[in-house]
């Protein structure tokens, strides 16, 4: 029983830290325009794959917003491409 626990204790201790940037990406996917992207997608193959490009960009967007807003992200840059096609 013993090394039943020091095993869980190991295995527990292999998650590694949690880095801002890891954080800041799950924060994103909940984010509200991104949510209502997902949504509008809603499962279909054929939606998925038109607003992958918008998605991508709505995500990093929001990555981007959270690092900002712990101080993390550079100030300034060039602004990422925006997808042509925005959804309805």
């Amino acid at each position: 029983m013993r090394g039943l626990w020091l095993c869980l204790l190991l295995l527990a201790a292999c998650g590694g830290p949690d880095t801002p940037e890891a954080a800041c990406a799950r924060q994103a996917n909940d984010d509200p325009e991104v949510h209502r992207l997902v949504m509008l997608s809603g499962g279909t193959p054929y939606l998925q794959q038109k607003y992958e490009g918008e998605l991508a960009y709505l995500r990093r967007e929001a990555t981007l917003r959270c690092l900002r807003s712990r101080g993390l992200a550079p100030p300034g840059g060039v602004e990422s491409r925006k997808p042509l096609e925005t959804p309805p």
